[in-house]
């Protein structure tokens, strides 16, 4: 089920949402799915469906092979390293999930200047990273309940990466 969420939000990223752009930016739907899958998932599982997202919207896009896998990888260790405050206090969900996203949108800005993408010397770089953070933030009400629903709670196991 995990693997056929990411690779509905891989699909809709890279066909919707390359059509349907307000404000010239996008969702990255596909990070809010991992960041939800994270959630539930086991925490080998969240790093290895957030790195085959990441690997696929590289192969489906025109950067260097890559990035998206490593961003993808990083919000999915994120998510799993603070998933337990997430559950202990509901109201850091919604910022939790801005912070996430714009943090990824960041990190794959500053990645791809680095390896000569001139992603940070576009001169609306800030807008192209807050506002899809800020989609993020509202589609996370629809999309976070919906991936809790199919995929189920997620079941704790015990010891490592700070979990007790």
């Amino acid at each position: 089920m995990a693997v056929a969420l990411a690779l509905l939000g891989v699909a809709l990223q890279t066909t919707l949402f390359v059509r349907f752009r307000p404000f010239d930016a996008s969702p990255a739907l596909a990070l809010l799915v991992v960041l939800a899958l994270s959630r539930h998932l086991g925490r080998m599982e969240s790093l290895l469906v957030g790195f085959g997202t990441g690997l696929l919207l590289d192969l489906l896009s025109e950067t260097a092979l890559g990035l998206w896998a490593l961003v993808a990888t990083a919000v999915a260790f994120t998510t799993v390293r603070l998933r337990h405050r997430f559950e202990d206090d509901v109201t850091l969900l919604v910022p939790g999930v801005f912070l996430i996203s714009f943090a990824a949108l960041a990190l794959y800005g500053l990645l791809g200047t680095i390896f000569g993408e001139q992603t940070l010397a576009d001169a609306q770089v800030v807008r192209k990273m807050l506002l899809p953070a800020v989609y993020n933030t509202v589609l996370a009400v629809l999309v976070l309940p919906a991936v809790t629903k199919l995929v189920g709670e997620r079941v704790r196991s015990p010891g490592g990466w700070g979990e007790s």
